[in-house]
């Protein structure tokens, strides 16, 4: 996922292990630098996984200012859309149902979010917080009333935003999990480009967004990405190339409710339950927040729905794998 040497890659292994942080879900292949540009490369434990970062500058200073302003940026916005968090907007609005003057960037991750929740039939929806908290309490295997309870308070349409004033339904709750990070990574992109860096890979724990290339040239090579396999058996269903854009995998391996892995934090809002159908799922599109809330969509659909739902979206294409193995294209998608 990430561009180091095979001993710093046992090293991260470790320190992934001893902070139970999920394993990331794409791997990004090793290339060589141009002599002159300076690279440096930093992984730091935020927004609950590994937060790597790939700069190409014209010299070391150039290099540790624009990663630092960088990562500056994956701080200041987790405390915008955590949770867990009890000070953070989205935890107040939470527990409140209402909150004003909410910061710009949560206005932006909500309107889209919104938007997806349209464009996919209420198939993404944010406010399956209750429902995924009660599945992660009952380890998959809720009580029927409870479940029902909790499915009544699913309905994104009944999200109110009026100006800098978001307001919730009674009891309802949502979560930013399957669209925050990728907002994120796009805004530490966008950091990196206010300092001067023309080369660069943000990796936010598998959602990704490459700019340039892994050698500092122009018409350099592009940056190689390898679709991680689901099964962790070291077998990538495909390798991709990218200059400019955003690429991100969801899969409901990363995070069980249960020891079979039958149920999973990717949840079907209308029922419940976490889909059978599909494996994983990796989309690139031109943007991060993008790419990571489509892949969390199409994960609850089935491959058909999947794949005719991306063919209406410009400059969007999926990977699918399924669980019976298969690996499905959309049209468009980068070989």
């Amino acid at each position: 996922m990430r561009t180091m040497p095979r001993r710093q890659a046992l090293r991260l292994v470790a320190a992934c292990a001893a902070a139970s942080v999920a394993a990331p879900v794409l791997r990004v292949l090793p290339c060589a630098a141009a002599p002159r540009l300076s690279p440096l490369h930093e992984e730091r434990l935020l927004l609950g996984t590994i937060v790597g970062m790939t700069v190409l500058a014209s010299s070391p200073q150039q290099a540790r200012e624009a990663l630092e302003a960088a990562f500056a940026t994956v701080r200041r916005l987790e405390t915008t859309f955590s949770r867990y968090q009890a000070t953070t907007p989205v935890a107040i609005l939470n527990s409140t149902g209402r909150i004003q003057g909410v910061p710009q960037e949560l206005t932006t991750v909500v309107n889209h979010g919104l938007w997806l929740h349209r464009a996919t039939g209420g198939q993404f929806d944010m406010t399956v917080a209750p429902l995924v908290n009660l599945l992660e309490r009952t380890q998959g295997q809720p009580h029927p009333a409870d479940l029902r309870h909790a499915l009544a308070l699913v309905d994104s349409a009944r999200i109110h935003m009026a100006g800098s004033t978001i307001s919730l339904g009674h009891d309802m709750a949502i979560t930013l999990d399957g669209i925050a990070k990728g907002y994120i990574a796009d805004q530490a992109a966008e950091t990196l480009c206010r300092h001067g860096i023309e080369h660069f890979l943000v990796d936010a724990g598998g959602d990704i967004r490459a700019q340039g290339s892994p050698e500092g040239h122009p018409h350099g090579r592009p940056w190689a990405i390898a679709i991680e396999d689901p099964n962790k058996m070291g077998q990538y269903p495909a390798t991709i190339h990218l200059h400019q854009g955003a690429v991100a995998t969801s899969g409901g391996y990363e995070r069980a409710f249960d020891p079979q892995g039958q149920h999973h934090h990717l949840v079907d809002p209308r029922s419940g339950r976490s889909p059978q159908h599909i494996r994983s799922v990796s989309v690139v599109a031109p943007t991060v927040m993008e790419a990571d809330g489509l892949a969390t969509a199409l994960s609850v659909m089935s491959p058909r729905q999947a794949l005719d739902l991306v063919r209406g979206l410009p400059q969007c294409a999926c990977l699918l794998v399924t669980t019976s193995g298969a690996v499905l294209a959309s049209p468009g998608w980068p070989a």
